[in-house]
């Protein structure tokens, strides 16, 4: 097995201190699945809630996902492929190193035995956070003093990544995950397993907002106009009279006014 991957030396602790610092702790793990098992790619990967208790009694709930011989091929493994949860984990930390907001990653190992690949990944639970789907379903929230906010807010992040040179290729409102209380407002990014690197950025730009627009519901049409102000006014430069806003405004009123 190659050396599995912590975050930080507290993280290794924690994990210690619940003995689950090991693969063989973590696969063995009993407890019910928060999504069933997803059967395909000739294997199958789950994902659970779990809490862990600090040396205070504290808890913090992470995600734990394994997986079995589901992988994903690559250029360079076009034949075996690769564990998808480590695409995921590499484009986790892609996305931290250009400081776009995404998950955190605690943990990642992967091993071969019996002629079966398997791998673990370990993210913090994004506690106190609703995807932007639940929080637009939600009509307690039409009149939300913070929506504008973090509508503007949806647009910059998504405008930082594809900047980056990175496109989601699967960017709807259930992969936005906010919070906001009276103090801050915060937006990430998750589902990262099609995330990709591309040179050109006209073609990044279009297919990740051109999704939002058309995937948009819950959101109103004025949720979606705010995202797009927020993504055309950061960044280097203002795309408000480029061509590329123009083709996104048009594709915004054909959704509405079909």
């Amino acid at each position: 097995m190659k050396e599995a991957y912590f975050n930080t030396l507290e993280t290794r602790q924690l994990l210690e201190h619940n003995k689950l610092a090991s693969f063989d702790q973590l696969w063995a793990l009993e407890t019910p699945w928060f999504e069933e098992p997803n059967y395909r790619r000739n294997g199958w990967s789950g994902v659970v809630k779990h809490p862990l208790l600090n040396k205070n009694g504290q808890t913090i709930w992470v995600f734990i996902k394994r997986q079995e011989n589901h992988n994903c091929k690559t250029l360079m493994h076009p034949l075996k492929g690769i564990p998808t949860f480590r695409r995921e984990f590499i484009n986790i930390k892609r996305l931290n190193e250009k400081q776009v907001p995404t998950l955190t990653t605690l943990y990642y190992a992967e091993r071969s035995i019996d002629d079966k690949e398997q791998a673990i990944l370990i993210t913090l639970s994004l506690e106190g956070y609703q995807s932007l789907e639940e929080f637009c379903s939600n009509s307690a929230n039409n009149d939300h003093p913070q929506r504008q906010a973090i509508m503007t807010l949806t647009g910059q992040v998504t405008r930082r990544m594809n900047d980056a040179h990175f496109c989601h290729n699967c960017l709807y409102p259930k992969h936005f995950f906010v919070k906001n209380n009276e103090e801050t407002v915060d937006v990430r990014i998750i589902d990262l397993e099609k995330l990709k690197w591309l040179p050109f950025y006209h073609q990044i730009r279009h297919n990740d907002v051109s999704r939002i627009i058309r995937r948009g519901n819950p959101m109103t049409y004025d949720d979606i106009k705010i995202i797009l102000s927020g993504y055309y006014h950061s960044g280097k430069h203002n795309l408000e009279t480029s061509t590329l806003a123009q083709n996104l405004n048009q594709l915004l009123e054909k959704q509405t006014n079909p």
